[in-house]
C-alpha cells in the first residue's frame, strides 16, 4: 500500500492510501517555498536534565577537585560536545525531582548545604553541591536559556516568589544582596519558567480545575525585573489527557508563554539493544503517535488561541527502554541504538513541521539518563547515535519552516500501518534547503524525489547516520561504531533532487541555488509615500474582517502608528501598501500589540497576534526579493492598555524599528 502524508498550511497530517505497482515506489515530495514563512524555534531542540541517577552527578558535575578536566567542578567534555550542537535551552532540576527540591538547600558555601534523599530517584543522599549558581554556570558556559521547573508540589508561593528574586532582581532587596552574599554580583535574568511538573502524576496527583486556581495563585506572585519577562510554562497534558489541555487552556490561557506536553516511547520490556525487526516496527508506530498529540492538543489550544501566542512545550519526550543489566533500576540508565536516532530524527520533524505551535522542546535526558545524548564513565565520554541526529539536525535551528506535501510507501507493522519516510525541510538565513529524512524501513532503501517551487537547484550535500545492525551502538570501548558520514546518492536537476535513501538511516542534505521569488507588479507613477488607514469604532474581542464593515474614516501615514485623533479605547485600524525592499534575503518581522494584530505580506499571514492581551510581541519570518511587496496590518484594542508596534530585521541587519520611507501607497 501507498500512504500520502500532506502537510497543508496548518501541517495537519492526513493520510491516503492507494495501490502500489510492481516496480519500486517512488516517493514523492513537494516542498512549497511559496508558503514558507513559519520559523523554527531553536528552542526545538532544547534539553532536559534533572537530579536523576548519573545525569548531574557523574555527568554534568565532577567537582572542583576531580582529575576529570573541568572548569569551576562542570565536566569540560561535556560542556564542548553540548556546544557542538548549540543546545539553546536547558531544563532543571526536575522533573518529579522538581516538586521535591527546596532551592535554599543549594546556595552558598557547599561544605554548609544540607543533604536530601531522592525519593523519586533510587532513595540516595545528595549533598546539594550542584544548585542553582553551579546550574546557570553550566548555561553560560554552554551557551545555552537557563528553563528552571518550579516547586508547586510542596512548596509554598513564598518560596518561588523568592527564587525569582533571587536569580532575576537588580534592586536593593534581601534576595538580591544574599545572591551578592554568595558570589554573582548581577542577576542572570532567567526567561523560562515551569507552574510545577506532572502535577496529574508526582507532582502532586491534581485535578486540572484545581491545578489552574494552584498556577495562577503561584503565578500572580512572580514577577518580573528589569527587563526580563518571564514565559511561564504551565503543566500540560500526559499523553493523551485532552480534557487536561482544554480546562488548562480555558482557565490559564491568557496568562502563560507555554504549554507542556509530555509523551515517551515506552519500550520497557526489553533493553535499549535487544532490537528485533519486530521491536523496531514498533517503536517506530509507537513514537509516530506525537505527530496525534502534537495535532490534537494544538486543535484544542486553536479554540482559546487561535492567534498562536501560547507555546506547545514538548519539555519531555524519547524512548523509554528497560535499564542495563546490572544498573540501579532508579537510575533509568539505558543504551542507545541506531533505532533510538530514528525515533529522535522522526520526533524532531514533528516538531520542525508543527512550529507554528511548538516553540520548544526537551529531550530527556542529556546525560547518562533515558534517550541520552552523552553518556559517561569516570573520564571516558561517549557520544549516542542520537547526539549524531540532533548534529544533523542544528541547521533547521531559526530556519523557516518549508511546507511538505509527502506521498510515501506505507508499512505494515503489528499496530497498523506506518509510513516508510519521515521528513522536514527548512530555508536558512542564507537561502540553502537543508532537509531530513528518516528511512523507518529495516529492510528496503527508499527513493525520495523532491520537488520545488520558486527555487532551482545548483548544488548538493548530505550526510548520514546508519549502520548494517539495527541495534549498532557506541560503547566506551569503541566509541566511533555510529556516527555521521558523508552521503551523495543522489542526483539533482533545475528544480528537483531524487535522493535514494538506505534502509534504517538518517539523512540530511544542504541544498545551494536561486530563489525565484516575485515581487509585487506596481505602477510606480501611483506610489505615493506611507501606508493607507481605515479607521473603525466597536468593542472587539477578536480581529474581524475588516473588509465587511465600514470604516469611520481613511487617510495615508508615515508608518505603522496611531493616526491623530485615535481614541483611547474600542477601536480598529488596517494599514495597506507596499513594502520596498532592497536586498534580497530572509526578513524577519516583529508585532508587538495591545489588543490583537495580524501582520501579511504579498497575501501570507507572517503573524497573527490576535485575542485580548496585554503588549505581547510575535514575530515570523520568510524570504524577499528585491522589489516592492504589498503589505497589510490588522489592529483592534478594547479597554485598557493600547499599542501597536512593528520592527523588522534585515538580512545581516539587527531587530529595529521599521524606519519612514520604506513605506509606500497608491492613492485612491
Amino acid at each position: 500500500m501507498k500512504q500520502k502524508f500532506i502537510h497543508p498550511p496548518l501541517l495537519l497530517l492526513l493520510i491516503l492510501f492507494s495501490t502500489l505497482s510492481a516496480q519500486q515506489t517512488v516517493n514523492n515530495a513537494i516542498l512549497d517555498l511559496d508558503k514558507a514563512h513559519y520559523k523554527i524555534s531553536r528552542n526545538i531542540y532544547g534539553h532536559f536534565s534533572e537530579h536523576l541517577g548519573r545525569c548531574i552527578y557523574g555527568g554534568f558535575w565532577v567537582g572542583e577537585n576531580s582529575s576529570i578536566p573541568n572548569v569551576r567542578g562542570i565536566r569540560s567534555d561535556v560542556v564542548e560536545a553540548m556546544k557542538r550542537i548549540k543546545v539553546p535551552v536547558l531544563r532543571w532540576p526536575g522533573g518529579c525531582f522538581a516538586d521535591e527540591y527546596h532551592w535554599m538547600d543549594g546556595i552558598g558555601p557547599r561544605s554548609q548545604r544540607p543533604t536530601m534523599i531522592n525519593t523519586n530517584w533510587g532513595g540516595i543522599t545528595e549533598d546539594n553541591s550542584f544548585g542553582t549558581h553551579e546550574f546557570l554556570d553550566l548555561c553560560e558556559q554552554i551557551g545555552s536559556a537557563p528553563y528552571f521547573s518550579g516547586n508547586l508540589g510542596s512548596r509554598t508561593i513564598r518560596e518561588l516568589s523568592q527564587w525569582v528574586e533571587y536569580v532575576n532582581s537588580d534592586n536593593v532587596s534581601p534576595m538580591t544582596e544574599l545572591r551578592k552574599k554568595n558570589g554573582r554580583e548581577k542577576p542572570w535574568n532567567v526567561p523560562y519558567w515551569g507552574l510545577g511538573n506532572e502535577s496529574w502524576g508526582c507532582g502532586g496527583d491534581m485535578k486540572p480545575q484545581y491545578y489552574s486556581d494552584l498556577a495562577r495563585r503561584y503565578g500572580r506572585f512572580m514577577k518580573d525585573f528589569g527587563n526580563t519577562t518571564l514565559n511561564k510554562i504551565a503543566v500540560g497534558p500526559n499523553g493523551n489527557d485532552y480534557n487536561w489541555t482544554d480546562v488548562i487552556m480555558h482557565e490559564l490561557g491568557n496568562s502563560i508563554w507555554g504549554l507542556a506536553l509530555h509523551y515517551y516511547t515506552w519500550n520497557t520490556g526489553e533493553h535499549a539493544t535487544d532490537v528485533t525487526e519486530k521491536s523496531w516496527y514498533n517503536t517506530m508506530h509507537n513514537t509516530l503517535v506525537m505527530e496525534e498529540l502534537v495535532t490534537r492538543h494544538s486543535a484544542i489550544m486553536n479554540k482559546y488561541d487561535p492567534g498562536k501566542s501560547v507555546a506547545l512545550v514538548v519539555d519531555e519526550w524519547g524512548m523509554w527502554h528497560a535499564v542495563e543489566p546490572g544498573t540501579n533500576p532508579g537510575f533509568l540508565y539505558q543504551q542507545n541504538t541506531l533505532r533510538d536516532a530514528l525515533v529522535a530524527g522522526i520526533n524532531l520533524n514533528i516538531f520542525n513541521n508543527h512550529c507554528d505551535r511548538v516553540k520548544m522542546a526537551a529531550i530527556a535526558q542529556t546525560v547518562n539518563v533515558l534517550q541520552s545524548l552523552i553518556l559517561t564513565k569516570d573520564e571516558k565520554m561517549v557520544l549516542t547515535p542520537t547526539y549524531h541526529v540532533f548534529d544533523m539536525y542544528k541547521v533547521h535551528q531559526d530556519a523557516v519552516m518549508i511546507p511538505i506535501s509527502l506521498e510515501t510507501d506505507s508499512i505494515d507493522t503489528d499496530q497498523g500501518k506506518i509510513p516508510a519516510l519521515h521528513i522536514s525541510s527548512s530555508l536558512d538565513k542564507d537561502g540553502k534547503i537543508h532537509i531530513t529524512a528518516c528511512n523507518l524501513n529495516a529492510e528496503e532503501n527508499e527513493k525520495l524525489v523532491c520537488s520545488f517551487n520558486s527555487f532551482t537547484v545548483r548544488s548538493a550535500s548530505g550526510q548520514i547516520l546508519t549502520s548494517d545492525k539495527l541495534n549498532a551502538h557506541n560503547t566506551f570501548d569503541e566509541p566511533d561504531n555510529v556516527g555521521i558520514k558523508p552521503f551523495d546518492d543522489f542526483k539533482t536537476s533545475e528544480n528537483k533532487i531524487e535522493i535514494n535513501v538506505p534502509k534504517h538511516s538518517v539523512i540530511a542534505v544542504e541544498l545551494t541555488g536561486d530563489l525565484n521569488l516575485k515581487s509585487a507588479e506596481v505602477d510606480f507613477s501611483k506610489l505615493k509615500p506611507g501606508l493607507s488607514f481605515n479607521f473603525y469604532e466597536g468593542e472587539l474581542n477578536r480581529l474581524p474582517d475588516f473588509y465587511e464593515i465600514e470604516p469611520k474614516r481613511s487617510g495615508s501615514i508615515n508608518n505603522v502608528i496611531y493616526p491623530e485623533g485615535t481614541p483611547a479605547n474600542n477601536f480598529g485600524l488596517t494599514y495597506e501598501g507596499y513594502i520596498k525592499i532592497d536586498k534580497e534575503g530572509l526578513y524577519e518581522f516583529y508585532l508587538t500589540s495591545d489588543d490583537g494584530s495580524k501582520l501579511s505580506v504579498d497575501n501570507k499571514e507572517i503573524v497573527l497576534n490576535d485575542g485580548l492581551h496585554a503588549m505581547v510581541e510575535k514575530s515570523g519570518s520568510l524570504f524577499l526579493s528585491e522589489g516592492y511587496h504589498n503589505i497589510n496590518i490588522s489592529f483592534f484594542q478594547r479597554g485598557g492598555g493600547s499599542g501597536l508596534n512593528l520592527k523588522m530585521k534585515a538580512p545581516g541587519g539587527e531587530k529595529e524599528e521599521v524606519k519612514d520611507g520604506i513605506f509606500f501607497h497608491v492613492e485612491k
